[in-house]
């Protein structure tokens, strides 16, 4: 469990790194008025499958990782806990929100309107996925999960 725990993890900054490499690339494109590349598109995919990779590996751990729906200690209360709140409800649903800005943003490729209006759809809906990326990421300066996992 441990692999899949660390495997989320090093996902997390390829997602990160890709998710930017998008906002640059539509901002680029909707800022230099060019047309859609194959590059373009590439790199819209690529940063789609490591999101959806990212989640199936999440969906695992929320169920049968260290911190999951099926190991909830006895009389923990998932949504007066901060900890358990975090990674049984919040953490999971901001991510799957993002995943589906990146789908749909990434979806804009297809989409027969000018190129000019695809790169303005896919930044906004990339920046909005980085944000909520970002926002439910457990940082290790957060506080959360710090009882759990004492070396953070």
């Amino acid at each position: 469990m441990n692999f899949l725990v660390v495997l989320h993890s090093y996902l997390r900054w390829i997602l990160l790194i890709l998710l930017l490499a998008s906002i640059i690339k539509s901002l680029s494109g909707m800022n230099g008025r060019k047309t859609l590349t194959a590059g373009d598109k590439k790199v819209w995919l690529f940063t789609m499958i490591t999101a959806h990779t990212t989640l199936l590996i999440g969906l695992i751990l929320l169920f049968v990782g260290r911190i999951s729906f099926t190991n909830i200690p006895e009389g923990v209360s998932v949504m007066k806990d901060a900890t358990y709140r975090f990674f049984l409800v919040e953490h999971p649903l901001m991510m799957l929100i993002a995943i589906v800005f990146i789908t749909i943003g990434r979806g804009q490729a297809k989409k027969s309107i000018p190129d000019a209006v695809k790169y303005k759809k896919a930044f906004w809906f990339f920046v909005v996925a980085l944000i909520l990326i970002l926002a439910a990421i457990p940082w290790p300066a957060r506080e959360i999960g710090r009882p759990l996992f004492p070396s953070m």
